[in-house]
């Protein structure tokens, strides 16, 4: 499921961007959404988390996406039992339905009640009015906003290996860095090392252009 929605993510951004006669076919959206304005500081911004993310031997494979999956589930699983740390008041190790109303205070009435006590219930596997940090740590996520481009960190750097230019079953960092300048000079016309009005202006409408496709399939 979650590499058919990368290979999808990569498709779509590939026909959210056409290519054009005579230049090089255009780059996934992760890597033109945070694009900065100068060839060498986008490259390097894009190198130091590769750096990090794939180790000493600086080339990405399915064992560093294996490690960057765990790192996501761990922060999904803090972030799920985040309310509960911050609706124990006393710190007894058990949050109440009262404790949990009193630490949201700072919600709008409507959304209290709407939703305060069904989202405490979702914490509440056992229904007895407590939750403990087990209950908590093994609830369903509470909906989040999507992520940037419906992709989370292991799903862009699995997007990344996707593109793979030897499909070899790795990314060296020399194949990252081609990527990336190939990706810099499809709006670099002028191939001068920035990027000019001009040439933002279209960057920009590729991103909306895709941000519009993407709330298109987002619809129900």
């Amino acid at each position: 499921m979650r590499a058919g929605f990368v290979f999808a993510a990569i498709c779509l951004s590939a026909a959210a961007m056409p290519a054009r006669a005579g230049t090089p076919a255009a780059p996934p959206i992760f890597l033109v959404e945070d694009m900065g304005n100068t060839r060498d500081r986008y490259v390097s911004e894009h190198l130091e988390p590769f750096a990090v993310y794939t180790g000493a031997d600086r080339t990405l494979d399915q064992g560093d996406i294996a490690r960057l999956r765990q790192v996501d589930a761990a922060r999904q699983r803090a972030a799920a039992a985040m309310p509960f740390f911050s609706g124990d008041l006393d710190a007894d190790g058990r949050m109440t339905l009262d404790e949990y109303k009193l630490a949201n205070l700072y919600e709008s009435r409507e959304q209290v009640e709407l939703g305060m006590e069904a989202r405490f219930a979702n914490f509440d596997r056992n229904g007895d009015g407590i939750v403990t940090l087990d209950e908590a740590l093994t609830s369903p996520p509470l909906p989040q906003a999507p992520f940037v481009y419906g992709l989370s960190g292991a799903d862009r750097v699995a997007a990344l290996l996707a593109l793979d230019p030897n499909k070899d079953g790795n990314v060296t960092e020399d194949e990252f860095r081609a990527l990336l300048l190939s990706a810099f000079d499809f709006y670099d016309k002028d191939g001068d090392g920035a990027i000019s009005k001009a040439e933002k202006a279209e960057r920009a409408a590729t991103v909306r252009q895709y941000r519009e496709e993407q709330e298109k399939r987002e619809k129900p």
